[in-house]
């Protein structure tokens, strides 16, 4: 009987099922059967048609691991997928003559070392890698079924491989049957990319990466210096940061995602010193120098004192087409999914969508938002905010497909073409930057820490010089955590403690701390702090500049335990205020304090509350309670106003608490424009 992933009618499906020996859990939406008293191995030794797939694990010595105890996901090729993954790639081998190296690599690339239900995917990777230490990239698509007059739910594994039954669950996991091998690549990203470009299509911009010799800056897999592998191995040894709860990354990886136009898209574009030509024509040297024509006409105005300068050197940084190739290329591993991370633990209220700045390799800034109104696409430098419509930009959108992962990163494809412009530099000039630590450091998707769906993590630790735009020393413990935690969980007892993103960083011990923060166009910003306030927290003097060997204070030192209710913070929570911004009817009355007014007096000492759009959420991880602008305990501290170049940025925080066992939280940094903090339409207070 073909069992698909669709939806059923739960009585046929109970029927079905009864005569296969197993029985339906009765979970809606996608089948889940429950297979009692076998485990993987046994399932698989159940049907022949996995008879290959089960030789495979043998011959890498992992048949027994899926008889053992655990709760793994294994995705199980059909005979017929290993056949043609075998004929395609080994021609003339059987399973008996092939490669040790490619059994081992067959067997580990489709186990993963925990449980994963289709109702666990999300367009994207997977959190956790598999066993060969590679990302399993999943797209969701709807197609209709004739049978049943309906479309059905399909999910697609990196790109080619398409579950065909799913949801079979025995004692020890899952079992998804797939209907192509999962093909994991050994090349490093660019080599990938080389061997996928005329097939897939993007060959203009495969030889401009080559051409630029953007390749050469993403061969990097793995911090392997004695330094770091010592101090990894010291800290995995450490009681105090392997106990219940708390992690170790086990490797400090690195890894990189290119932004991809096709060739067809090169077609849709002109050559400004030849009109009548196409970018893209098929014709490799005559095209890159019409794409390197394309760039000088963007960059020469965003740039016009190099303009000239380094025409003649494409690997120069400041040569037009180098800007606009490394504009394309992030520091991360960051699936689709990756790039603009929602979470059911926040909610926006007020409108706005989730919005998140990378860093390129460019050295500008890069905007990626998630349009709800647009079937939550994913959207590059789009604005469209009513406030800016003279600037209004579609932008470009990711496309959900991409490449599949290999061993430092992956590509995607966009709907058109990405470039740091005219525009893009005036939509940054006019809205406010919030850069969330999770983004702010690539390490943290890398590492695959990023927003750990582990229910029972409260810490995940990093040695001295884990990061590379974080500096501190060994006297300093480093560490994130995601709010909030079950309740009753060690630190995770404090469900109330909020967070944007739900995850921030912390720093303990004898701290001195200093941020590298990315460039912004050129202007007057406003530099904000969100954090957690309580008393935990303790006193830091706080140091800004753009000279990271000469930083000034920017005022006294700041008590990162102050809540809103101390007099020098002046908050009053929005739900005690009159609502002068909804005209909420409910709290209003004649002579009491309005919520812009507090908004004003606590700016006047140098505070914020947090942002609106933001509910704090209870233990259960569900149920909304507080917004973070009626919570005492989340605060945004003004740091400074500075005018700044188009160069990175510092801040520093240096421990002056003589107390012991206080800490430093950095949820957020905020880069402000004058033309948003003092311009003539009110900031938002989202």
């Amino acid at each position: 009987m073909k069992r698909n992933i669709y939806n059923k009618v739960i009585g046929c499906v109970v029927l079905a099922t009864t005569l296969l020996g197993c029985y339906d859990d009765g979970v809606e939406g996608d089948s889940y059967y429950v297979f009692q008293g076998q485990t993987i191995g046994d399932y698989l030794d159940a049907d022949g048609k996995y008879g290959e797939f089960s030789t495979i694990l043998e011959r890498a010595g992992m048949k027994g691991l899926m008889y053992a105890y655990g709760d793994y996901t294994c995705f199980a090729p059909t005979n017929e997928a290993i056949d043609r993954y075998v004929d395609s790639n080994y021609p003339g081998c059987t399973l008996e003559t092939l490669p040790d190296s490619a059994v081992v690599a067959l067997a580990k690339s489709h186990l993963i070392d925990i449980r994963y239900l289709t109702s666990d995917f999300s367009t994207g990777y997977l959190q956790e890698s598999n066993m060969y230490d590679r990302k399993v990239q999943v797209t969701i698509e709807k197609e209709f079924d004739a049978e049943i007059s309906d479309s059905m739910t399909v999910y697609v594994l990196n790109d080619y491989s398409r579950i065909i039954q799913a949801n079979d669950t025995v004692s020890n996991g899952v079992v998804h049957t797939i209907d192509r091998v999962l093909e994991q690549s050994s090349y490093v990203l660019p080599d990938y990319m080389q061997s996928k470009c005329e097939m897939l299509g993007f060959t203009l911009f495969m030889e401009a990466l080559k051409q630029t010799h953007l390749t050469d800056s993403m061969l990097r897999e793995k911090d392997e210096s004695p330094e770091m592998l010592s101090r990894l191995a010291q800290y995995a040894s450490n009681s105090e940061y392997t106990t219940a709860g708390h992690k170790v990354p086990p490797a400090r990886k690195f890894g990189y995602t290119v932004l991809v136009e096709k060739d067809e898209l090169y077609k849709t574009v002109y050559d400004p010193q030849n009109m009548g030509k196409p970018v893209y024509t098929g014709d490799l040297q005559a095209d890159l120098a019409s794409l390197f024509n394309y760039a000088k006409d963007i960059y020469d105005k965003v740039y016009p004192d190099d303009k000239g300068l380094y025409d003649d050197d494409y690997t120069h940084p400041k040569n037009p087409l180098n800007r606009f190739v490394a504009y394309h290329i992030l520091d991360r591993n960051a699936s689709y999914g990756d790039l603009v991370r929602s979470t059911p633990d926040w909610s926006v209220q007020e409108g706005g969508d989730f919005v998140e700045y990378y860093e390129t390799m460019a050295g500008n800034l890069l905007r990626a938002q998630k349009v709800s109104l647009l079937g939550d696409g994913i959207y590059l430098n789009r604005c469209d905010d009513v406030n800016r419509a003279d600037n209004r930009m579609d932008g470009a959108e990711v496309l959900p497909s991409g490449g599949s992962s290999t061993v430092n990163g992956n590509f995607q494809f966009l709907s058109s073409i990405l470039s740091y412009n005219e525009n893009v530099v005036k939509m940054l000039r006019s809205e406010r930057i919030r850069i969330d630590t999770g983004v702010l450091f690539p390490e943290l998707v890398n590492n695959d820490v990023r927003l750990d769906p582990d229910g029972d993590m409260l810490w995940w630790h990093f040695p001295e010089g884990y990061f590379d735009d974080v500096r501190y020393d060994s006297q300093c413990d480093c560490k994130y955590n995601r709010w909030p935690n079950p309740q009753g969980t060690g630190m995770g007892s404090h469900y109330d403690l909020a967070a944007f993103r739900t995850d921030n960083m912390n720093f303990a011990g004898e701290y001195d701390v200093m941020l590298r923060l990315p460039a912004v166009p050129a202007g007057q910003y406003e530099i904000r702090l969100g954090y957690v306030a309580n008393g935990l927290m303790g006193i830091a003097q706080i140091y800004f500049g753009q000279n990271s060997e000469y930083m000034q204070p920017t005022g006294i030192p700041l008590n990162l335990g102050w809540g809103g209710g101390m007099p020098k913070v002046g908050m009053i929570a929005d739900d005690a205020l009159f609502d002068d911004i909804h005209n909420d009817v409910s709290n209003n009355f004649e002579g009491k304090t309005t919520i812009t007014e507090n908004d004003k007096a606590m700016r006047n000492l140098g505070y914020m509350k947090g942002p609106a759009c933001v509910y704090r959420v209870d233990n259960d991880r569900v149920s909304l309670r507080a917004k973070l602008v009626n919570d005492w305990w989340y605060i945004r501290n003004i740091v400074t106003t500075q005018t700044l170049e188009e160069k990175p940025s510092y801040l520093r925080l240096r421990k002056v608490d003589e107390r012991t066992g206080r800490m430093l939280n950095i949820d957020f940094i905020e880069i402000v424009p004058k033309s948003v903090y003092n311009g003539a339409i009110p900031e938002d207070r989202n």
